[in-house]
């Protein structure tokens, strides 16, 4: 994957967006439904060691984060949005085409962390008159998060699983996520309404995260060195990527449907934009340097 085709993805996704945007609900359901759980489940099922400490990372990145900014803003959809990051769907793709397939896996780890984090904070920041149970479990009950738990019983389960037929699948669900991915953040970003004054909003918060972010990611590789985690910290730079990621588009689906309201979704759009330009910008320079 050259580093151009996440973005035409993207702008493919603007295409069907203004042509066809009925697409968007099915494309979704197959990202959520299909894809996503697949790539996980397989992961899962061919783990390697270092990639658990990855997504006990990818958990313990985004609370942090979510924690910092419950601090400053005390506003709980900006905190979601300041943690719970599109790893998946944007971070994904970006990985592979800067630093080819073999960081897939590194940022497919953080994504089952982040995918956790995400189901049960949404749950609770989002309805937080629900009682924490029921909070639970219907943070138990995303897609995700039951890729989750079927991945690590299939992996306990003493059953042969054809490993070769499904890593077939699964390069082809991967390849699939990140289009669909790309594509649905287009089509999502065609129809969100996003003003001057919210993208200048946005650059301070994208610059905290990365701050912040990074100094998370710098101490989680020292560790990462002191433990002799080999798979992390030849992979440092892959990680420095999840600090440059906007808010996760799902943060917009989940407050329409524990709400019924969209204040995030200029939060979340505007940071895209900002986020995608700051990478842009640092593909451009890097190769220079």
């Amino acid at each position: 994957m050259s580093i151009i085709q996440p973005f035409f993805y993207v702008l493919g996704g603007m295409l069907l967006g203004r042509f066809f945007p009925q697409a968007k609900a099915l494309i979704s359901k197959l990202l959520i439904r299909v894809f996503i759980p697949y790539v996980i489940v397989y992961n899962l099922l061919t783990y390697q060691p270092g990639t658990a400490e990855v997504a006990i990372f990818g958990f313990v990145f985004c609370i942090l984060l979510y924690f910092l900014a419950g601090l400053i803003w005390r506003d709980r959809i900006t905190a979601l949005s300041f943690s719970y990051l599109n790893i998946g769907w944007l971070g994904l793709p970006l990985a592979i085409a800067v630093f080819g397939d073999e960081a897939s896996r590194i940022i497919i780890a953080a994504y089952i962390g982040s995918s956790v984090f995400g189901n049960i904070a949404s749950s609770t920041a989002l309805q937080p008159e629900a009682r924490w149970g029921i909070s639970m479990v219907r943070a138990l009950m995303a897609p995700p998060v039951l890729a989750v738990l079927a991945g690590l019983s299939l992996h306990l389960v003493p059953f042969d699983f054809s490993l070769e037929i499904m890593a077939v699948g699964y390069e082809a669900a991967k390849q699939l996520m990140s289009i669909a991915g790309m594509a649905v953040l287009g089509m999502w970003l065609y129809n969100s309404k996003v003003t001057f004054g919210d993208l200048r909003a946005s650059i301070p918060v994208a610059c905290l995260r990365a701050l912040a972010g990074g100094a998370i990611v710098a101490g989680f590789l020292w560790i990462s060195w002191r433990l002799g985690i080999d798979v992390v910290t030849e992979n440092a730079l892959v990680l420095f990527i999840l600090p440059l990621l906007p808010p996760a588009a799902n943060i917009v689906v989940l407050e329409t449907y524990f709400r019924g309201t969209g204040e995030s979704a200029r939060l979340v759009a505007s940071g895209t934009l900002i986020s995608l330009g700051v990478i842009t910008l640092i593909l451009l320079v890097v190769p220079f340097l």
